[in-house]
């Protein structure tokens, strides 16, 4: 009888340690074909246009664009910060739902669309589920939009085949509260390419541009010789015709343009009509 008890411990000692296993390898999944890649490169990807302040809920899902990446073709969403921001902060989360889960990876970008930090799923947190949300992954960090205006998230293939089990909320709420363990199932995800995922944006700083002041075009100091000849001529004989209002109006004119003395020009023309 004893040695029944013993043999029916150790066969239940090692069904819960086969079960406490984090990660485990299932089924591969084959890669996203070439063909359906949307865009040849990041400056071509489809971008969705973000204000200062957001809450978005979005899927990964079979209409999602699918981008060429280093590990991998993966279906993504791309964004734009707003051009009014500069230091916004970001919180990003994968939610488990229906025994499956997105692995997240997010990439920011430069305005030439060059890539400058990386957010890899390995800095993910678990966040377990309470009474206003549901268990997920989750990261929050800060970006600079002045430096990476854009950012990329898309489902990691790295960890396609996979799966994690997490601690049932009603064991970690009993551990914290020392009360006796629930006889309850922690849950199992599979990391899968399709799931939903949430995103907060909130901008701590604006940027501000400078406005290009248009530069008001001084007076003409001086006008070609061309024009200051014509303008020369155009006044003595003005004189010479005896129509003293075309003059005076030529020699308006020429001040304007910046030519220099039009009046001794006037005066000129005039003492050689009176010395004649």
């Amino acid at each position: 009888m004893d040695s029944k008890k013993l043999l029916i411990g150790l066969f239940v000692s090692l069904s819960l340690t086969a079960c406490s296993s984090t990660n485990r390898i299932t089924k591969p999944i084959e890669p996203l074909a070439s063909s359906e890649v949307c865009c040849d490169d990041f400056s071509q990807f489809p971008w969705i246009q973000l204000g200062t302040t957001e809450e978005l809920d979005f899927q990964l899902d079979a209409s999602s664009p699918i981008g060429r990446f280093s590990d991998g073709n993966s279906y993504f969403n791309a964004f734009k910060l707003s051009e009014r921001s500069q230091k916004v902060q970001l919180r990003l989360a994968s939610l488990m739902l229906n025994n499956s889960v997105v692995a997240p990876k997010l990439i920011a970008l430069d305005d030439k669309f060059n890539i400058v930090s990386t957010a890899s799923f390995d800095q993910f947190d678990i966040k377990t589920s309470d009474a206003f949300t549901q268990t997920q992954f989750q990261l929050s960090f800060d970006l600079d939009a002045s430096k990476t205006p854009y950012f990329i998230i898309y489902a990691s293939d790295a960890y396609l085949g996979q799966s994690i089990k997490v601690k049932h909320p009603a064991r970690i709420r009993a551990e914290e509260l020392g009360e006796p363990m629930p006889m309850v199932t922690d849950p199992t995800y599979s990391y899968q390419r399709f799931g939903k995922l949430s995103l907060s944006v909130k901008t701590l700083s604006l940027q501000a541009y400078k406005t290009a002041v248009k530069q008001i075009q001084p007076a003409i100091k001086s006008a070609q010789p061309e024009t200051q000849q014509f303008y020369q001529n155009a006044i003595t004989q003005a004189v010479n015709a005896n129509d003293i209002s075309k003059a005076l109006s030529l020699i308006e004119e020429a001040k304007a343009l910046g030519i220099i003395n039009p009046e001794s020009v006037f005066i000129n023309a005039l003492e050689k009509i009176n010395t004649k």
